[in-house]
């Protein structure tokens, strides 16, 4: 099977999307399918020269290619590339996220979400996804959710020994429970939330220190908060960090925490992150709120607490961290579990799966269209 695979977001470029991405072509490559893959490996400013560039270079591909089917990484590259999929009469699938769905604005919804309708295949990445999927009107014969995967780094340095060398290089005290936090600094995060209502309590009981990597427009808020509440040498603000200093993190910390709120119109479609943490044997403790609960199965690969709860927040954390020889003890064994149900290769299986059926039905946007209009547009 050939597949045309076009994507937005990509590495270098940091982030659950481009994440996503990377593990979607390494899964079709696993699998033995021929990919073609069209890319934007810089920053969303760069869109508007590389989307038309891509629609050319798509139509190129189209016509002298041939694939057998296109795989959209999202539902802005779906709606841009409605028109040539179906002057090729083209068979494709796109993959969705939260905020491909609940972005807040009414122009976006109109022109982007509407698109989804005629797609023959939508594959969401977490059940709350799914549901925000159907609510804008996509039948469930034309929509699959797919659980994603991650696989660990095969050169995964001892837990004990990147304890240290975190330590030692963030100066942290020997006796501090290290809390790590890594994403795009946005307010549906919670971190601002987080160092207001959680910390200045469990600090009390004992030293804490929380490592918050990535950057974003909720940094400035984060750090009024840690001023206000005393928190500047609790709260150590990283900004975006290389892939060494990441894994650093991930294998370092004895605790990550992502404390999710809801804002309106900015949804968290999975929480990839939480799964990278996971099969890392490092325990997670997060949100119970919208697609989170698709990345941590609660008591089998982390620990879930209801959204901005500050109480329960509070006393959980006290619970876990009062002893940390107890608490990597369940990091390894949510880490075996996690390991096992986002395995690369039943990510790769099922994709390969689904791609397969629809180049097999050769059902393309346009008679998906037209089926609907001769039924009535149900």
């Amino acid at each position: 099977m050939h597949v045309l695979f076009v994507t937005r977001k990509f590495p270098p470029q940091t982030g659950g999307m481009e994440t996503l991405a990377k593990d979607t072509y390494d899964a079709l490559l696993a699998t033995g399918t021929r990919v073609t893959l069209l890319r934007n490996v810089r920053s969303d400013w760069h869109s508007w020269w590389w989307l038309p560039a891509t629609l050319v270079r798509m139509h190129r591909a189209m016509r002298h290619d041939r694939p057998d089917v296109v795989l959209l990484g999202d539902a802005l590259m779906n709606a841009v590339a409605t028109w040539l999929l179906r002057l090729h009469r083209m068979p494709h699938a796109t993959m969705v996220m939260g905020l491909d769905v609940t972005f807040d604005s009414s122009v976006y919804r109109k022109i982007v979400v509407r698109h989804l309708r005629a797609a023959p295949l939508i594959i969401a990445i977490s059940d709350a996804t799914a549901r925000a999927v159907r609510a804008a009107g996509v039948e469930d014969e034309h929509l699959r959710v797919l659980r994603l995967s991650v696989a660990p780094p095969s050169d995964m340095a001892p837990r004990e020994e990147a304890r240290a060398e975190l330590r030692r290089r963030f100066d942290v005290p020997e006796d501090a429970v290290v809390l790590v936090t890594l994403g795009r600094l946005v307010r549906r995060k919670g971190v601002a939330w987080f160092a207001a209502q959680v910390l200045p309590h469990l600090v009390r009981e004992r030293p804490v220190i929380h490592l918050v990597a990535g950057a974003g427009p909720a940094e400035d808020r984060i750090q009024r908060v840690v001023r206000s509440r005393g928190l500047g040498g609790v709260v150590r603000l990283l900004g975006r960090v290389d892939a060494t200093t990441r894994e650093l993190l991930l294998r370092g910390a004895d605790l990550f925490v992502q404390p999710n709120i809801h804002v309106y119109g900015d949804m968290e479609g999975f929480g990839l992150v939480n799964v990278e943490a996971a099969v890392r044997d490092l325990p997670v403790l997060a949100a119970d709120i919208e697609g989170i609960p698709d990345a941590v199965v609660d008591g089998e690969t982390g620990w879930l607490v209801t959204s901005q709860d500050a109480p329960r927040w509070r006393r959980r954390l006290g619970e876990v961290t009062a002893d940390l020889d107890e608490l990597a003890a369940h990091g390894r064994r949510f880490g075996r579990t996690a390991r096992d149900l986002y395995s690369p290769e039943r990510f790769a299986r099922t994709l390969r799966d689904w791609l397969e059926q629809v180049a097999r039905r050769d059902l393309t946007a346009r008679e998906l269209h037209e089926e609907r209009n001769l039924n009535g547009g149900r």
